[in-house]
């Protein structure tokens, strides 16, 4: 039996929007701003565990992914698509990446703004807003997806090599993301004595505007406020 702990005093929980025998003090739905849930639809349609008008339960919803210079006009047709109800508050978010850096040492770091020829390797649910982002700033991309969650075999991380010394340009990385990176590091023998130059691109989120400060608040407030 799983002991308790006296000092607990919140428990977060991620992807439990459709577990209904909980009951959360609050509910934070995301919606992508490239795939927003009301032009989604059911799976296997669509990518939607349950119908669009569930959203109606969450307290808070967050735009994520949206583009860095989103305008106010846009803004608004956003939440006007979105009819959010009196109680709920719509946030806007975008993922704000840093300088790459050396897979097995963080301390190296691409110092350019510019990227060399990529060969970047993922295993992650969206793609398109990451290949958005690198293909103006690389010279040349190719990309080598893989389904969500997956592990690298040794197999595959052997024809990193091939694929790389197939590809023009006189420099060469490997490019992955900091949640992928995890999974390298299970090859870490093969990577090292292959001498690969993976570099992983770190990703923080960042709020439009005073967002952040309101989301943040409302949190806060929450946790205040509550009474078992």
């Amino acid at each position: 039996m799983v002991g308790i702990n006296a000092d607990l005093q919140v428990i977060l929980l991620d992807d439990a929007f459709q577990h209904r025998a909980i009951k959360p003090e609050l509910d934070i739905i995301l919606t992508t701003f490239q795939q927003p849930f009301f032009s989604d639809y059911l799976l296997p349609s669509g990518r939607l565990r349950e119908w669009r008008n569930a959203y109606k339960r969450a307290d808070i919803l967050i735009v994520s992914k949206c583009p860095q210079n989103l305008s106010e006009e846009t803004r608004q047709d956003f939440v006007k698509k979105i009819n959010p109800q009196k109680n709920q508050q719509v946030y806007f978010s975008s993922f704000k990446y840093g300088k790459p850096y050396h897979l097995f040492n963080p301390d190296i770091k691409w110092s350019s703004d510019r990227l060399p020829s990529v060969l970047l390797v993922t295993a992650i649910a969206s793609v398109q807003y990451l290949e958005e982002y690198l293909k103006p700033r690389t010279t040349t991309l190719v990309h080598q997806v893989h389904e969500d969650h997956h592990y690298f075999t040794h197999y595959e991380i052997a024809q990193l090599r091939k694929k790389l010394d197939e590809m023009d340009g006189a420099q060469k990385i490997i490019l992955t993301t900091e949640k992928d990176a995890t999974r390298m590091w299970l090859h870490k023998d093969y990577i090292e004595k292959e001498n690969l130059p993976i570099f992983v691109l770190p990703v923080e989120v960042a709020f439009h505007g005073k967002d952040g400060e309101h989301f943040l608040e409302q949190i806060k407030q929450s946790l205040l406020t509550f009474q078992s």
